[in-house]
């Protein structure tokens, strides 16, 4: 939850991202608006050098089929009749006549140079279609004689239309006329041309730019509401979630002090009496060293519970694995199995990762179990810690080779002040069941037989935080 307030902050801060998007988007949206007005000035502008080759190519078919009325192909002389009545019409410069391969045949009128034709401009033609080109800017000399030039060679726009010339009816083509035509007023037309689509590119810009920014304007002003109403929201839930935390962590000591306390107080009064009490003649060194043991016992399990309570209010955090888990447990309960000849083994069937605050608790349960199946198992026996998992719980099973429990104490089990050993108070299942219904998990006597017993405690998945690679382990 702190990392999602983080990032909401950072949105919040960012002043610059509306602008960034407002710019990203006018650039997008002229970027388009330019692609499509150099398409559309591109195909107008092969419709209006177009426009003069078909109607060049008409006025020639015109002449051609008054020439050859008997529908017979019309020869190099009549077609050069064609071209020259053609190039009557305004405009035309200049005229060559080529044959069907391209080469030059005849050029009107004697400036005009000789030249054959464009190879690249012949598949369209020996289709019968006209081919035009435009240049905005080409030397008068490379298709004129110029006899009185002076100086620089002059300069001039120049559209040059091919025609395919053929018979009636007839689709072979027979020659090609080319007209030279001057290009001033196509142009001037281009340049119009140009101005109106600049203008309608602008005008298309400035309105949709115009919408394009009022509308990301409205919605990243209501995006920042959203973020500010979520950043408080957030902040509250952060609030509540420590004061929670905090109200858990306070209730959960207090449990454990509770129980403590009275697990602790008739034991430490008949301990004090005893001793208030005691005789030299009747009370024998046998007593002194139950005694002893019992105050050991209370007394290390306060400080177990302390130094759980001490990693709580540092608030450390850090994950610990079932393996890391029974070798603390194993660790603490090797003196006991030394001393009693009882062997530890472990056996892991899942592979789950606890949080410290869980795995401490647990560890608390995990002892006093192994530590009372220590004390319950004849020598040369041993004590199993089983780790499974089902699909929604974690199993942590403590198994002895006892003789078990007597029937009349399995009903007030987990009561303080209630145990089959002598000298025993009960208070370390008393406390270990506390701790149990603090995480939110299960402990029950499973089973208990001449051959021994088995205490479970179970734990729900979602107090696990993740898996570690599982390796079933046997521990001596």
């Amino acid at each position: 939850m702190k990392k999602l307030a983080s990032i909401q902050q950072l949105l919040m801060r960012s002043r610059r991202m509306p602008w960034l998007v407002v710019a990203l988007t006018l650039a997008i949206l002229g970027g388009t608006i330019f692609v499509a007005r150099q398409q559309l000035r591109s195909k107008v502008r092969d419709q209006i050098v177009g426009r003069d080759a078909e109607v060049l190519h008409a006025v020639a078919q015109m002449y051609l089929d008054e020439t050859a009325k008997d529908d017979t192909a019309p020869d190099v002389g009549q077609q050069i009749f064609v071209m020259l009545k053609t190039s009557k019409l305004g405009g035309v410069m200049g005229a060559r006549l080529f044959d069907a391969g391209g080469r030059f045949v005849e050029a009107f009128d004697k400036d005009v140079l000789e030249a054959d034709a464009n190879p690249a401009d012949l598949p369209l033609l020996r289709k019968l279609r006209p081919v035009s080109r435009f240049y905005p800017a080409v030397r008068l000399s490379e298709n004129f004689f110029l006899s009185d030039r002076k100086g620089a060679d002059p300069v001039a726009p120049l559209l040059e239309v091919n025609v395919p010339m053929h018979a009636r009816k007839s689709s072979r083509l027979l020659g090609v006329a080319q007209f030279l035509i001057e290009g001033e007023s196509i142009a001037a037309e281009f340049a119009r041309l140009d101005q109106h689509l600049t203008r309608q590119a602008l005008a298309a810009f400035g309105v949709i730019g115009v919408i394009l920014i009022v509308t990301l304007g409205w919605a990243f002003r209501r995006l920042h509401h959203a973020h500010e109403m979520l950043a408080a929201r957030n902040h509250q839930l952060l609030q509540a979630n420590q004061e929670l935390s905090l109200a858990a962590r306070t209730s959960a000591l207090g449990a454990v002090s509770a129980h403590l306390i009275h697990g602790l107080k008739n034991p430490l009064s008949g301990l004090q009496s005893f001793v208030a009490n005691r005789s030299a003649d009747t009370q024998t060194d046998e007593d002194w060293e139950q005694a002893v043991t019992s105050t050991r016992r209370m007394q290390s399990m306060i400080n177990e519970v302390v130094n759980v309570m001490r990693e709580e209010e540092s608030g450390a955090r850090y994950e610990v694995t079932l393996a890391e888990l029974a070798e603390l447990v194993t660790a603490r309960m090797q003196p006991l199995a030394r001393e009693t000849s009882v062997t530890i083994t472990v056996r892991r069937d899942s592979e789950a990762v606890l949080p410290n605050r869980t795995a401490n608790l647990v560890a608390l349960v995990l002892v006093n179990l192994v530590q009372n199946s220590l004390q319950s198992t004849p020598a040369g026996k041993s004590v199993c810690l089983h780790f499974a998992e089902t699909d929604e719980h974690l199993v942590c099973e403590v198994r002895d080779e006892g003789p078990g429990l007597p029937d009349e104490l399995r009903q007030n089990l987990f009561a303080p002040c209630r145990s089959t050993r002598k000298g025993g108070s009960g208070i370390g299942l008393a406390i270990s069941k506390q701790l149990a219904n603090h995480l939110g998990a299960g402990l029950e006597l499973k089973s208990s037989t001449s051959r021994g017993c088995i205490f479970a405690l179970t734990l729900p998945l979602a107090l696990c935080v993740g898996r570690s690679p599982m390796e079933s382990v046997v521990r001596a």
